[in-house]
């Protein structure tokens, strides 16, 4: 099994890809940018109030002709400040500080270094206190093609970012799973994609603070430049600062449930002229509970032969460790470029399963009990690196990236039951043994352009994916401790991808009237082979993903829009390998090697009234969406959960969000979806007959913001969001309630804040699941910690009000190494 390092041979691939693809154009761009490198002014001047005293910390902004920042500083404790790396184009400077008029001169060129003369600002009429404590209120903007729901400075940033998203427009929070329209989100942190598990998603968000949140980006149908594959789109967009220096920040929270947890994360940016770089570590100590009652009721024509009850009990621990290294250098004005790379590492997790199970059959002699204990250990790394190039034209901006991940994963499991009679009696047993490696590498080239024609932006751009992922499993019956390769349940499985992507996208703005249309095209060609099974799946397809939206705004209280979009699903990795994860012997979960990426045509129909109110009416075809399905085979009393296309999957729906002020200090935001599930699929436990599986529900969200004192540092907030019944497959999931509230404090001087947030509180935030149609019966109520207690505390120090680059990498590809 390779280490997750780069060896030498990655190494010359790596070069071999630049060299072909963007390698001439990186040297071309250098060599142009090398006349601009040449210049290298700088400007000075000092801040004083009417009073010749010095004003630190100030911001100063060196603006463009277009009035878009070029470069900025903030003043010394002196007045002074210094701005360098200057070339001989036209500026403007403004100066800025709260409670003082602004100062902003005329337009000026530099044809070296200048000194300017003392900066002499104004104080403003109004009170400080008023310039202080007035606060803005959330507000929804609805554009072509996505809804920004814009959160800076408003009681809504309070807390973290995990909170915010939970609480924007259009999102369900379902079982920790964000939704936007039934679909499991993307989210993306300044249009660079998250490629993390969902457990480790949420811990990254909670350790995100909300106050550095400027806005939600919700795109429900992305647009051409995103992959086929990405979509539904939560795009968290941070606030901006130009500003120098140092900052830092660390994180300890304890969460109380069953077991405790603990978390530690500390993160560092360091800002200068030409160099941004961000380093960052989190460290999560998990013990966690998870209890699962569960029932099959076996049928034979039509009659009930035995009932299974199980109590599932799992205690999971592990040690994530989460690294993010980021570096951008800005070579000069147009040219930057950035290194990004991203480690995870969980040694020695382990899974303790503990099953009872109580078989109730037709008679005495067919009732009995097992016990089954199961360990499974797992040793994963995921490691992502990523080149970018960007280069800023006159019109526009052209830029190329290169990434490489590296995904291994290691696992045994050791299964033993006993089977016993009421009166104690073991009369047979079941021992196995389980060992399975999954190695994943993706390497991918992509060059994207932006620029205008006339009133018209313009985005192309091409991409070029290879993925190589290998699996084995190997099977071993245990007998008075001695293992015995099984042969007939072992398997390598093999999977190579290769994708080839280009998109064009065209829109316009008029004064009422907005339009985007793209289209975006993919050529895949895979092939996964199970040595065992003898069995080969080749897939070779070219398709084409149109987009196009349209808005119309006749006026500021009135916008009407509509969209279209198809997508793409791909299987992902674990799910195409053939392999079986064992709850007992009796509840096993399969891959499926014969899975088929499924296509899906998106529509939406919305209108807002003054910015408030917002009404959508949405259609979406899944197609032959990829869904899991348990199914109980009732000769041999066994239950399989696996992966399937599904012949038919629709949603529909009608959306209403609103928002507003109740009182100062009091701001609510509701949520309403009204919808239509349905998947049709295969049973093939039932002679392969066709069925439907079907709800009509609602999902209510009422969120409140609280300001509880006049400085604005005691917030609170209390949630309550409701869920009338869900689809998940096979499986209908009954009406279920959370009941979330929060207390947070700032103090020193907002340098660090204490948070307390109660979670689930009423303890209806799980719902029973059932599957009930012809011969199948069966269901389960999953109970996580869902009820718990938070306290975090976080200490901001540095010039801890800079905006720092931290980012994602962003590769689809990676998206597909999640579990389930």
């Amino acid at each position: 099994m390779r280490k997750p390092i780069l060896s030498f041979g990655f190494g010359l691939f790596l070069r071999e890809q630049i060299m072909k693809s963007t390698g001439p154009l990186i040297l071309l761009f250098w060599l142009l940018s090398l006349p601009l490198i040449a210049q290298d002014f700088f400007l000075s001047g000092k801040v004083l109030d009417v009073q010749n005293q010095p004003i630190p910390f100030a911001n100063i902004l060196l603006l463009n002709p277009d009035k878009t920042i070029s470069q900025g500083a903030v003043s010394q404790e002196d007045g002074s400040f210094l701005i360098e790396g200057l070339d001989g184009a036209a500026y403007q400077l403004k100066v800025a500080f709260v409670g003082y008029e602004d100062y902003v001169s005329d337009m000026f060129s530099l044809s070296g270094n200048e000194e300017f003369l003392d900066i002499v600002l104004n104080e403003v009429t109004e009170s400080l206190e008023e310039v202080v404590l007035l606060g803005k209120k959330p507000t929804i903007i609805r554009l072509a093609d996505r809804l920004v729901f814009t959160v800076e400075n408003s009681i809504v940033s309070n807390g973290n970012t995990w909170e915010i998203l939970q609480r924007t427009p259009g999102v369900i929070n379902s079982q920790d799973n964000l939704l936007i329209r039934g679909q499991n989100a993307t989210v993306f942190l300044n249009d660079r994609k998250i490629q993390l598990s969902p457990d480790e998603l949420k811990t990254l968000l909670k350790n995100l603070g909300g106050d550095t949140v400027k806005s939600i980006e919700v795109i429900a149908n992305p647009p051409a430049q995103y992959d086929a594959e990405d979509g539904p789109v939560l795009n968290i967009i941070t606030k901006k600062s130009i500003t120098s220096g140092y900052k830092g920040t660390v994180t300890v929270a304890n969460t109380y449930a069953v077991f405790p947890k603990y978390t530690f994360g500390t993160s560092h940016y360091f800002k200068s002229e030409k160099l941004n770089l961000f380093a960052n570590y989190s460290f999560n100590k998990r013990k966690d509970f998870k209890e699962v009652d569960s029932y099959i009721n076996f049928k034979e024509n039509g009659m009930r032969t035995a009932r299974w009850d199980i109590d599932f009990d799992r205690i999971t621990r592990s040690d994530g460790h989460n690294a993010n290294v980021i570096l951008d250098y800005d070579i000069n004005k147009k040219n930057t470029i950035s290194f990004s790379a991203l480690g995870f590492l969980s040694p020695d997790m382990t899974f303790r399963n503990k099953t009872f199970t109580d078989v109730q059959g037709v008679g005495d002699a067919d009732s009995f009990n097992i016990d089954t204990n199961s360990q499974l250990n797992t040793d994963e790394v995921n490691l992502a690196l990523d080149l970018k190039y960007d280069l800023a034209l006159k019109e526009g901006s052209l830029s190329t990236n290169v990434h490489y991940t590296h995904f291994d994963r290691d696992r045994t499991q050791f299964l033993d039951s006993d089977y016993f009679t009421d009166q104690d009696l073991v009369f047979q047993n079941v021992d196995f043994s389980t060992a399975a490696e999954q190695e994943i590498d993706i390497y991918t080239v992509q060059l994207d352009y932006e620029t205008k024609l006339g009133a018209v932006d313009v985005e192309a751009g091409a991409k070029i994916s290879t993925i190589s992922s290998r699996s084995k499993i190997d099977f071993f019956d245990v007998n008075n401790d001695v293992q015995t390769f099984n042969s007939g349940l072992s398997d390598n499985f093999i999977y190579d991808e290769n994708v080839y992507a280009a998109y064009l996208s065209v829109g316009r703005e008029w004064d009422t009237w907005s339009v985007k249309a793209g289209v975006r095209a993919e050529q895949t060609e895979s092939v996964g082979t199970s040595i065992v099974l003898d069995a080969v799946q080749d897939l070779n397809y070219l398709e084409w993903f149109p987009t196009g939206y349209l808005q119309y705004a006749p006026n500021d209280n009135n916008s009407f829009a509509m969209d279209y979009g198809r997508r793409l699903t791909r299987p992902r990795y674990q799910d195409l390998n053939p392999f079986s994860y064992f709850i007992t012997e009796n509840n096993v979960s399969q891959g499926n090697p014969n899975l088929l990426p499924a296509f899906a045509n998106k529509f939406n129909l919305n209108y807002t009234y003054k910015g408030s109110y917002s009404f959508d009416l949405y259609y979406t075809d899944n197609g032959e969406n990829i869904v899991t399905l348990p199914f109980q085979d009732n000769s041999n009393f066994v239950f399989r959960t696996n992966r399937q296309n599904a012949l038919e999957s629709v949603s529909y729906g009608f959306d209403i969000t609103h928002g507003r002020t109740i009182v100062k200090g009091w701001y609510s935001f509701l949520y309403t979806s009204l919808f239509h599930e349905e998947e049709t699929f295969l049973a093939i436990e039932s002679d392969n007959a066709v069925v439907t599986n079907e709800v009509d529900g609602v999902y209510v969200s009422l969120t409140n913001y609280l300001t509880l004192n006049k400085a604005k540092t005691f917030t609170g907030e209390l949630s309550v969001a409701y869920f009338s019944q869900f689809l998940s497959g096979s499986y209908k999931q009954e009406a279920n309630t959370n009941l979330t509230a929060g207390l947070r404090y700032s103090f020193w001087k907002k340098r660090a804040s204490l948070q307390v947030t109660v979670s689930d509180i009423l303890g209806e935030a799980n719902a029973q699941l059932s599957s009930r149609y012809l011969n199948q019966d069966n269901g389960y109520l999953a109970v996580p910690e869902t009820q718990n207690v938070r306290i975090g505390f976080t200490y901001n120090f540095g010039n801890f009000d800079l905006k720092d680059n931290n980012r994602s990498i962003d590769k689809t590809e990676r998206d597909r190494l999640k579990d389930e």
